[in-house]
């Protein structure tokens, strides 16, 4: 398998001859439609974003969305579950490609294709992903952390969802970056009461997951990814301006259908969760904890899949000495 290469070649243009005939088509959906999820309920971007749009999406849909959690394995076991439902719409995955592809390579296991074991339907969220510490660490900077990273080499450790997720290689690049070995502790489920407890020591999460605390005081966040500060955290610099622009980024999730799924149904799941994603409550709701919901085409949502596997390649590489 050849490094920064497609695992799969997409084919969108048998998507669009499919469009507008799916934009006037009659439902496709018999029953509930699940979500799948690869993280406990409440935890992170994921589970609050697939719960914000299903009502909005249940609508156009005409049967109730849920969502199906599947925490364990950084993603594994949803990812799996997922692939190997039936490709009629009924089942789909929601979350990043790095679960697909990166996280079965970690296991040792042959990787899942973005492009042929799922059908790439819309980009679901851009978020904006924080760099937190515990505040008994006693940072209230980047420059802070690499200094106590330094003194402490070894003894500072960060909490992932998992080996091989972007929760475990960025805060890993970051350490590199600082200059500082730190440990990984990945979770299964969510790693916030040991974060609030001193028992881990940073984190790279976006900041749905943890803003109410920082706001709170609990937690202190040292720098925004995005290429702008946030509104919520308007004295926070971005990690450009703390010294460090190569490790920026705006990443974000995307809404999955299993490989082989119809083009009219993939059309019309697109519809439904683009008007989802437009819905000013469904806005209102993500807005405050910082996260913007995207929606676009099936094209786009092709484009940034592509974008966001090689972004993980160039992380894996730099942190784990090979892409794929």
């Amino acid at each position: 398998m050849q490094r920064r290469t497609l695992l799969g070649a997409a084919a969108p243009a048998v998507l669009a001859a499919a469009g507008a005939r799916a934009q006037t088509a009659r439902s496709y959906a018999t029953r509930p439609v699940r979500i799948i999820v690869g993280v406990a309920p409440g935890v992170g971007t994921i589970d609050l974003t697939a719960r914000a749009v299903a009502e909005v999406m249940a609508e156009s849909l005409g049967q109730p969305v849920v969502v199906d959690n599947r925490p364990g394995a950084a993603s594994i076991i949803a990812v799996e579950a997922a692939a190997r439902s039936p490709a009629d719409g009924h089942v789909l995955f929601m979350g990043g490609v790095d679960a697909i592809v990166h996280s079965f390579l970690l296991a040792g296991r042959q990787p899942m294709d973005p492009f042929t074991d799922f059908t790439p339907i819309s980009r679901a969220t851009r978020d904006h992903w924080m760099v937190v510490a515990n505040p008994e660490l006693g940072v209230n900077t980047l420059a802070d952390l690499a200094r106590v990273g330094k003194q402490r080499s070894g003894e500072l450790n960060y909490a992932s969802f998992g080996v091989g997720t972007l929760f475990h290689l960025v805060p890993a690049r970051l350490a590199q970056r600082l200059g500082f070995e730190a440990v990984h502790v990945p979770y299964r489920g969510d790693f916030t009461s040991d974060l609030l407890a001193g028992r881990v020591s940073y984190v790279v999460q976006p900041t749905a997951l943890l803003l109410p605390h920082v706001l709170a005081g609990r937690l202190k966040a040292l720098a925004v990814l995005s290429p702008e500060r946030i509104p919520q955290l308007p004295d926070v610099p971005t990690i450009a301006e703390a010294g460090y622009p190569d490790l920026g980024f705006n990443m974000g999730i995307i809404l999955f259908a299993p490989g082989g799924t119809p083009p009219a149904i993939v059309f019309q799941i697109n519809a439904a969760y683009d008007r989802a994603a437009k819905a000013p409550a469904v806005r209102s709701r993500l807005a405050d904890l910082s996260l913007e919901t995207v929606g676009g085409s099936v094209q786009e949502a092709t484009d940034y899949t592509r974008w966001m596997l090689n972004f993980i390649d160039d992380m894996r590489e730099k942190v784990l000495g090979a892409a794929r």
